[in-house]
């Protein structure tokens, strides 16, 4: 009686336990998971981040060619020796200048410049006013337009605006990549979360076979009392009874595993140490098996890694167009149209022959120059052409294994659906089987350990049940996965995040670089 006694109180102990640690769960949903996940997992936000630099990267190659502004002014000092009959004498002189000059490079290559100058000089010599008479101070005034035009190197568009089109494309790859990031951490938090939903329906399942393992243990104790039932024919229960501990230990342990990789992926910190708990239940896909062919269009056309690698062969190829440029040989074109005017101790008359145009020089010239030999630029044209070709192979690769894994993925979702009916079937058949031999076992017809074996059975089936169903769910995830469809699918989780990372997963980059 006393150990009776002792027992009921155990496991009312242990059931107070166990309601304890389920109130003390926090309870999570599907989605609530996933907008955890969203807005908090640092992979996540680090590939948004890039893409939001890249953003800024673009702006900047879009101002490459904003006019540039400049302005100086000095003053100078000197004292040289200069020669005369009768020896050498020391002249000195002050001069004083500014100037300003607005400069506008274009993307063809060609660099516009305007520049004006002014200048106050004069001289302390003696002798030379007393040979020449009394000068200075001088005012100069000095206006220039020049243009310069290359003609071989760095000539074009093609190289001028090279910075521009991979600022563009590198968005682009970074925005794909941010997406990519999305889907991976879309499909793995939901992933995590349909594994511990079945760790805790393990732990529910083994907890129940071992609480009727110990009713039967304890039915079996007071049939040996009454000498009903040999002690040894009791033995089989208590070695049912410690079997079932050590599965329920082993599926807690599995649900604080599970707790911990749905906390990282969540990217939470403070929830590290938190107990979670699963309270959807996975449900059966609706949507009828897809035509593989479909299916594999729908994961060519949206697949974000075989986007990335289409990005980057179009950086390739526009490399390849640049490639050596900095090594041709340079021709450029050179001119100016210049205007001066001066003034002896006052500033007005260089100011008006300034403007009356009455000294104008103008200059165009030539400037080549080569390497002497050719060597580096073929050999730089030559990696960048094997860059794209290399390029192209990772996207071959990238196509086969999309192929390859949409047809496995629902080959898998179609073996999961069939498994989970058979599963069922087999659950119904084996609860039946565990109920006719209790009877039988109390009615005197069969042994202990026949049951123990259908009771088992029963327990198996029930998690064969439970895993064919998140299989199920999971391989219908890994499909969507591959389609390029879990963005739409949690589109709410998105729309939560600030509008600079909700642009990035939002727009559809095009495939056609």
């Amino acid at each position: 009686m006393n150990k009776r006694m002792l027992s009921c109180l155990s496991g009312l102990l242990l059931s107070f336990a166990s309601a304890a640690a389920a109130q003390e769960a926090r309870p999570l949903t599907e989605q609530e998971v996933v907008a955890v996940a969203v807005a908090n997992n640092p992979s996540l936000h680090v590939a948004l981040l890039r893409a939001q630099q890249s953003r800024f990267g673009l702006r900047a190659e879009e101002a490459l060619y904003t006019p540039i502004l400049g302005a100086s002014a000095g003053y100078t000092h000197s004292r040289v020796p200069s020669l005369y009959q009768d020896g050498t004498r020391i002249t000195g002189s002050d001069v004083f200048d500014v100037g300003l000059g607005l400069t506008k490079p274009f993307a063809y290559g060609t660099v516009l410049s305007a520049t004006m100058s002014g200048q106050r000089s004069s001289r302390a010599s003696l002798e030379q006013q007393a040979l020449l008479g009394a000068t200075g101070p001088g005012y100069s005034l000095v206006g220039r337009l020049a243009a310069t035009q290359p003609l071989l190197r760095g000539a074009g568009t093609d190289v001028g605006l090279a910075s521009l089109r991979q600022a563009r494309l590198n968005l682009s790859a970074n925005e794909l990549a941010a997406q990519a990031a999305a889907s991976q951490v879309l499909s793995q938090v939901v992933s995590d979360y349909w594994e511990l939903w079945y760790s805790n329906e393990a732990v529910r399942i083994n907890e129940a076979s071992r609480e009727l393992a110990r009713v039967q243990q304890e039915q079996a104790q007071q049939q040996v009392q009454s000498g009903a039932l040999a002690p040894a024919s009791a033995l089989p229960y208590a070695t049912q009874v410690a079997q079932l501990d050590e599965a329920v230990l082993a599926a807690r342990t599995d649900v604080r595993q599970r707790e911990l990789v749905l906390a990282q992926t969540l990217g939470r910190a403070a929830g590290v140490g938190e107990a979670l708990a699963a309270v959807d239940v996975p449900q059966p896909p609706s949507a009828d098996e897809p035509v593989e062919a479909t299916a594999v269009r729908e994961a060519l056309a949206n697949s974000y890694e075989r986007r990335q690698l289409q990005a980057q062969l179009a950086i390739a190829r526009d490399q390849l167009k640049i490639s050596g440029d900095p090594l041709r040989p340079r021709l450029d074109l050179d001119a100016y149209v210049q205007a001066q005017g001066l003034g002896n101790r006052r500033v007005p008359p260089a100011i008006e022959q300034f403007g009356q145009m009455e000294a104008v020089s103008a200059h165009v010239g030539l400037t080549f120059e080569m390497p002497v030999t050719d060597a580096r630029r073929s050999a730089q044209i030559q990696a960048a052409q094997l860059a794209a070709r290399v390029a192209e192979k990772q996207i071959a690769v990238s196509e086969l294994a999309i192929r390859s894994s949409v047809a496995s993925a629902i080959a898998q979702r179609r073996a999961a659906r069939e498994r989970l009916e058979l599963a069922t079937q087999t659950e119904k058949v084996a609860k039946a089987q565990a109920e006719a031999e209790r009877a039988r076992f109390l009615a005197g017809g069969t042994i202990a350990i026949t049951v123990q074996q259908a009771e088992d059975s029963y327990r198996q089936a029930q998690l064969r049940v439970q895993r064919a169903r998140v299989d199920l769910v999971m391989a219908d995830l890994s499909l969507a996965e591959l389609r390029g469809q879990l963005l739409t699918r949690y589109a709410d989780a998105v729309q939560r995040l600030p509008a600079e990372q909700r642009i990035t997963l939002s727009n559809n980059v095009s495939g056609n670089f």
